[in-house]
């Protein structure tokens, strides 16, 4: 109310948006005199407040167009969109939401709104559920209803009931009550439940449980006046009672299940045109998929022999020499020979002796993966010859913002064939793996292929120190991180990003969203103040961790060195004064040390398990399989048993593929808790080596 009364006095009436995000306010209504004044308010944001419920009538806001009620505590969800209802022009709404049951109910509840949670909403065709509705009346032909008249003859009944009884008359009051109570509680949950607009065949049915109890009011008191009169006649009404009851009660299920089963039926009737019109056009392509199984078998085999040429091939590529590779053979024992011209042998020790980190970084990439070979050589021309391979003229230099979008395409092409292996019941692949997979679905040639690993190794070496991003790319890649910490590290972006708002709202809380926003792009794109570095760190970590933050961070805080220029403001003058001398440090290199911090603790938490997984995995490929698996666990040797192994295969390769990534470990690992435990496994056997 405080905020408004300020509001009015310091600005008008003329304000379109409000801003009223995070004051702490529990009652609207009470702030409803005051918001009617502003004639043209467009735009309010009610964002985390304490909100229970919204006023029954918000209709006096008649140009409000846009609301912001997230993070509130409402605590029925049909209040708030009936209250919403009287708001004749909202058109976007912001509402936290717990499911897609309550977005649907909001949309078909407030057809005027255009946008739903910064989502445009699609008006969907409603013509076939209309048509279904209209033959689901045809079929039941009924039209089933309570209305005044049929509460009259059960009160009639009730009264009949009664006197049979002849209780004092404190009794007769006691069971008069009673069957009051009885009745408003039933047509109370009658109006719930038909206020949901269900399909007419769930209303009818709902319509009839209704009379239904409301004549059971009126049994129970017949049966306890047999109760006091015949106690045999009472035990035989109350057996078929009972009977009737478990019928009425079984024929109610089976309604209820008849338009689910009439759905099934039809989808399965439409399943099944669609399987046998696919029947058809497989017959005609079966033969040539079986042709190109063969084929690719065979092209499995002869990869497996030209790998160790090309991998050397690959290793002088990347040192910027320039080589020509004659044409192929392939003699009797499927091995490839190649003649290397314009090479100087002196340089080639010089260089091999610079570069053994290169070398082992190449064959740490490059390896014999057989599912990968096999969809590589499928688009290789068998007939390539006289390739000329040239560094550095021909090899993609990429800049930093071309890498990090290849990398997240990677990234996004592994999401989905992980989904495709999941319902394919097929074992994953590792992130290295997958790399030689999306290569090879967008460019097919092994000679393209070949080219952009080199760019990849290039830009690894080049970025990975300067940018976050890329150096956990780099590590996904050598199975020293699992893939699902990129997801954390996204989030620890999105953190900073927002306890930067947070700050800055608390620090101009007359500032708008718009204002806010473009404060925040300039810090962005430019210097954050040591205060708002600080205060972000100390939020995010614990003392001890904020202190050896901010203790190195100390070098990177430089101080401004604006200087007062002539024709100024007032305002632009004080504001360069009052800021000259706080430090400041560049967004990006903040927001990077902080990754870094984020990588390095995660390394550490993981160091221990990598070890025993390297001990497994003896080609260092980033599989196991179910005996390294188990070996594995008994060299944590943390009393973990095998009822727990069993039920550990079952959830990480329930199909038994035996193949099982260091990332499906890690992830197991840091879910299943320790034997005798609270904790994770991979955080208990780092416990225990520290």
């Amino acid at each position: 109310m405080e905020v408004l009364q300020k509001i009015i006095q310091q600005s008008g009436t003329n304000l379109s948006l409000i801003d009223l995000e995070f004051k702490q306010i529990e009652n609207l209504q009470e702030l409803l005199p005051f918001l009617i004044q502003f004639k043209n308010l467009k735009e309010l944001n009610l964002h985390g407040n304490r909100l229970r419920n919204l006023p029954d009538d918000l209709s006096q806001l008649k140009s409000l167009e846009t609301l912001d009620i997230t993070n509130n505590m409402f605590e029925n969800l049909q209040q708030v969109v009936q209250s919403l209802k009287t708001l004749p022009q909202l058109n976007h709404l912001e509402i936290a939401l717990k499911s897609k049951e309550e977005e649907e109910f909001i949309i078909e509840n407030l057809p005027q709104l255009q946008m739903l949670n910064q989502q445009a909403i699609k008006i969907e065709d409603h013509s076939e559920q209309q048509s279904d509705m209209q033959s689901e009346r045809s079929v039941t032909g009924l039209e089933i209803t309570l209305q005044q008249e049929d509460l009259e003859q059960m009160a009639l009944l009730h009264d009949s009931i009664k006197e049979l009884r002849k209780e004092d008359e404190e009794s007769e009051k006691q069971i008069s009550s009673i069957f009051e109570n009885s009745i408003k509680t039933v047509m109370k949950e009658l109006q719930t439940k038909l206020a949901q607009k269900a399909s007419e065949h769930i209303s009818n049915l709902t319509i009839l449980k209704a009379k239904y109890n409301l004549y059971e009011v009126c049994f129970q008191l017949f049966l306890r006046y047999f109760k006091l009169t015949d106690r045999k006649l009472e035990q035989i009404i109350t057996k078929l009672h009972d009977q009737h009851q478990q019928i009425f009660t079984d024929m109610s299920n089976i309604i209820m299940n008849v338009r689910d089963n009439q759905q099934i039926q039809l989808i399965d009737k439409k399943q099944l045109e669609i399987n046998q019109g696919q029947l058809k056009q497989d017959k005609g392509t079966e033969q040539r998929l079986r042709q190109e199984l063969q084929e690719l078998q065979s092209y499995t085999r002869e990869i497996e022999q030209e790998n160790k040429s090309y991998l050397e091939l690959l290793i002088k590529f990347g040192k910027g020499e320039k080589i020509q590779l004659n044409s192929i053979k392939k003699n009797s024992n499927h091995q490839v020979k190649a003649e290397f011209q314009n090479f100087d042998n002196s340089s080639q020790l010089i260089q091999q002796n610079n570069n053994n980190n290169d070398k082992e970084f190449a064959l740490n990439l490059i390896k014999p993966q057989q599912s990968q070979y096999a969809s590589i050589q499928n688009k290789i021309n068998q007939q390539q010859s006289n390739v000329l391979v040239q560094a550095p003229q021909m090899v993609k230099t990429l800049t930093l913002k071309q890498f990090k979008d290849l990398i997240l395409e990677i990234y996004e092409s592994k999401l989905k064939f992980d989904q495709r292996c999941s319902d394919s019941h097929l074992p994953r692949e590792t992130m290295e793996q997958h790399m030689y997979t999306f290569l090879n679905q967008k460019y097919g040639l092994k000679s393209l292929i070949l080219e952009w690993v080199s760019c990849i190794i290039n830009a690894l070496k080049r970025y990975g120190n300067e940018d976050n991003d890329v150096a956990v790319f780099g590590k996904i890649l050598r199975n020293e991180c699992d893939e699902e910490f990129r997801f954390i590290q996204g989030q620890v972006k999105n953190t900073i990003l927002e306890l930067l708002k947070m700050y800055l709202r608390g620090k101009f809380p007359l500032k708008t969203n718009a204002d806010i926003k473009e404060m925040m792009n300039q810090r962005v794109n430019s210097f954050i103040f040591q205060e708002e570095a600080e205060d972000i760190i100390k939020y995010m970590y614990n003392q001890e961790d904020s202190e050896l933050i901010l203790n190195k961070l100390k070098q990177y805080f430089i101080q401004q060195t604006k200087h007062v220029e002539k024709r100024m403001t007032r305002e632009e003058q004080f504001q360069i004064v009052n800021e000259k001398d706080k430090s400041k440090i560049e967004f990006s290199i903040f927001q990077k040390f902080i990754l870094d911090f984020q990588m390095k603790s995660h390394e550490k938490y993981l160091s221990t398990f990598i070890q025993h997984f390297k001990q497994q995995d003896q080609d260092q490929n980033g599989i196991i399989d179910e005996n390294e698996f188990r070996q594995l666990i008994t060299e944590l040797n943390i009393g973990i048993n095998d009822l727990d192994i069993q039920r550990y295969l079952n959830k990480i390769d329930p199909y038994n593929n035996q193949q099982i990534t260091f990332s499906q470990c890690v992830q197991l690992f840091s879910q299943e808790q320790a034997p005798g435990t609270n904790v994770p496994i991979i955080q208990k056997i780092l416990s225990e080596n520290l």
